[in-house]
């Protein structure tokens, strides 16, 4: 034990503790619970610790609301567009522009060979252009 909270050896934690990001993956939150344990490893010659949660004592995630997922699709959006200017790549801006590509039903299939947002939109659109930089 360490500062009062108990600390596993890899792959040796009791089966309800999770770490925040397989509580996520089960969309489950820790619901403002304390540390319940941890693990400890080493990665690159680092030692690393895991904080784990108690999976009972989780909570479903909240639903982002309507304004929430717009404020996110703005954001991601003008990220996208100071990216590309960053690299110098011209991106249309006209009023009916649908955004990421990642809102499209295309987007769908993983396998797709259509590009996932607007700034590889533009650099597939230059490729095919003979414009490679």
């Amino acid at each position: 034990m360490s500062e009062g909270i108990e600390t596993y050896k890899w792959r040796s934690a009791p089966a309800h503790l999770r770490t925040r990001r397989q509580l996520a993956a089960q969309r489950l939150r820790p619901n403002g619970q304390d540390i319940a344990g941890r693990i400890s490893f080493r990665r690159h010659g680092r030692e690393l610790v895991a904080h784990l949660f108690d999976v009972r004592l989780a909570a479903p995630k909240r639903t982002p609301t309507a304004a929430q997922l717009a404020a996110l699709e703005k954001a991601t959006r003008a990220h996208q567009l100071l990216a590309a200017q960053r690299r110098g790549v011209e991106i249309d801006q006209t009023p009916g522009d649908p955004g990421p590509a990642w809102t499209t039903n295309e987007s769908v299939n993983a396998f797709s060979a259509a590009p996932v947002n607007a700034f590889a939109a533009v650099i597939e659109r230059n490729r095919e252009e003979g414009m490679e930089r």
